[in-house]
This record gives C-alpha cells, structure tokens and sequence, in this order.
C-alpha cells in the first residue's frame, strides 16, 4: 500500500466493496511510512492481470528448484486478494504520485508483460 492515496469512497466501493476499510486506513499510513519516503520509483505496470503470470513464473521456479511453492490455484486466489487494490490505486499513483511527493524526486518506469521498460 505503499504510495497509495485515500480515495473518494464511491470511487472504492466501485472497485470493491471490502475496500472501504483499507481507504479509511490510508490516511494513518501515509502518517506511519510515506512521510518518510524523500524520492519514489514508481513502476508502472498497462495491465494488473500480468501479476498473476509473474507470480505464477516465480512459484513455478521455486517449485522446480526442489522448494515449497504454491499451486497455480494457490496463485490465483492469492493474487486475487490484493489485485483489487491495485485496480483501485494505481490509476491515482500513476498520475498523480504518492501523497506529499514532490514530482523533482518522482521516477515513474513504465514496463511491459516481460518485465521490459518501455
């Protein structure tokens, strides 16, 4: 959630409907971490669904170096949890940067599926 900004409640609630507890919590989290943070590195990713391909990449890795990994139902239902959130922040971060950031410390990647700046 780092970077991430409280956005109008109808604007959640559009996204989804557990998230109003989140955005409520936003305010006290840019008091806890993003206050502190001088400069971002923001990486911008056009599509959130290839999330669930880099997560899945890495968990079939680590299966197949002999480590605990997850399903790729596993993956899907984690990934899941969080992907709504991005669908909801990043839009804001992209354009407009974490709360107090000043846009002279503000590094914005843009990337494609392949992990590969564009």
């Amino acid at each position: 959630m780092l970077g991430f900004k409280p956005l109008p409640a109808d604007v959640v609630k559009a996204v989804d409907p557990q998230l109003e507890i989140v955005n409520k919590n936003l305010e006290a989290y840019y008091d806890a971490w993003d206050k502190f943070v001088k400069a971002w590195i923001v990486i911008k990713i056009e599509d959130t669904n290839c999330v669930y391909q880099w997560r899945l990449q890495t968990e079939i890795a680590m299966r197949e170096a002999g480590n605990p990994g997850m399903s790729d139902e596993e993956v899907k239902d984690f990934v899941s949890r969080y992907l709504r959130a991005y669908e909801a922040y990043l839009p804001t971060l992209y354009s407009e940067g974490s709360k107090g950031s000043d846009p002279e410390h503000l590094l914005v990647i843009e990337i494609d599926e392949g992990r590969n700046p564009l």
